[in-house]
């Protein structure tokens, strides 16, 4: 089975690409990956656990989606944790020439009828940074996965050396998987490209200026931290994100938006004084897609923010992670012109990333033995 759609100067048919996923039910920077692979790749079907078209990028909506859960159960998946390991196993990806598969925990566990390519976002935290992760679990959910952790981990590395390549989305993630599963992996950075074609402004009223933090609120994403910093350095902060709308505080100059379109984003990246970040990243792609609407970031110098954010291009960073040392690059970063922060992240760009990925599946194919 081949795609009739060759590369330029080619005669020779490209493989027929099926995609896999965790889950699509949120809008996070692995999900916006996996959407810009739909429109670049043209794949047969993409198979995942669970799908909500409300709550996920509407690319998908034009990709013949194949979900293990019912959608009446999507909503819940991360509460059947420790459900999964065998839901994930019998899972099938069928039907093409080469999968691509984006794991942060799941998708390398499915049951592929073909050769694969991992892309690994982050090696699953709930295993192997479970302190970050259960950060803001409750403590009933936080004892849970203690207990089931030995069963989450079981066949997980085995999955994983399965694979014919494996790819990691940064040099932290390569050193993760290291670490994880005794293996190595090629770097091939997420693309990077503009959120949406049109700027709409939110329906909500906000400040002249502000500072912009895009992030679930979850622990290790540290929105706390970021939002104090922005008050320390003077600046309003708007908080965009699943959770976001419980910090809302406007008398305290503390706008949390919730969820918000693609058109929205855009139009507050581009109005934004600076983004910025203070999770531990496994690359950080809001900062990135900031820079292309010419907004410098200011950063803990930690994790992915180490390859996205270069010093008196795109923004600063800062090695302590404290407030009044992000306050300090908030400050900094308001220097940095639009101009060198757009070529900055123009460098991350979908071609380029294609083609890396391209090359990975078609070595996957010529593996002796593939499937």
């Amino acid at each position: 089975m081949t795609d009739a759609a060759s590369a330029p100067g080619s005669t020779e048919p490209r493989p027929t690409v099926v995609l896999a996923h965790d889950y699509l039910v949120q809008s996070g920077g692995a999900e916006r990956v996996v959407a810009q692979w739909t429109e670049a790749l043209r794949p047969e079907s993409l198979v995942t656990l669970a799908y909500r078209p409300e709550t996920t990028f509407d690319a998908f909506g034009a990709v013949d989606v194949r979900a293990t859960i019912p959608q009446s159960l999507a909503g819940q998946v991360e509460r059947m944790l420790p459900a999964l390991p065998s839901i994930a196993a019998r899972t099938r990806v069928t039907g093409g020439d080469v999968a691509l598969v984006s794991s942060s925990g799941w998708a390398h566990r499915f049951a592929f009828d073909m050769p694969h390519v991992v892309y690994v976002h982050s090696p699953a935290r709930w295993l192997y940074a479970a302190d970050d992760y259960r950060m803001r679990l409750s403590r009933v959910r936080r004892a849970g996965l203690t207990v089931s952790t030995p069963l989450l981990r079981r066949g997980d590395g085995d999955a994983m050396r399965r694979a014919d390549a494996i790819v990691a989305n940064s040099a932290v993630t390569r050193d993760r998987i290291r670490a994880a599963y005794g293996v190595d992996a090629e770097v091939v950075h997420p693309p990077v490209s503009p959120v949406a074609t049109e700027a709409v402004a939110p329906a909500r009223p906000l400040p002249d200026e502000f500072a912009v933090v895009v992030a679930r609120d979850r622990g290790y994403k540290n929105v706390r931290l970021a939002v104090e910093a922005a008050l320390a350095a003077g600046l309003a902060v708007v908080v965009v994100g699943a959770g976001s709308a419980e910090i809302d505080a406007p008398d305290d100059r503390i706008f949390g938006l919730g969820r918000v379109s693609d058109a929205e984003l855009c139009w507050v990246y581009r109005h934004a004084a600076v983004v910025v970040g203070a999770a531990r990243e496994d690359f950080g792609l809001t900062v990135l897609e900031a820079a292309l609407e010419g907004t410098p970031a200011a950063t803990i110098a930690a994790g992915g923010y180490l390859e996205t954010v270069r010093d008196g291009e795109s923004g600063f960073r800062v090695a302590e992670p404290t407030a009044s040392a992000l306050a300090g690059a908030i400050r900094r970063a308001r220097d940095v012109g639009p101009e060198a922060c757009r070529g900055w992240a123009e460098q991350f760009g979908i071609d380029r990333h294609v083609d890396r990925l391209r090359r990975a599946m078609d070595g996957a194919l010529r593996v002796p033995g593939a499937r």
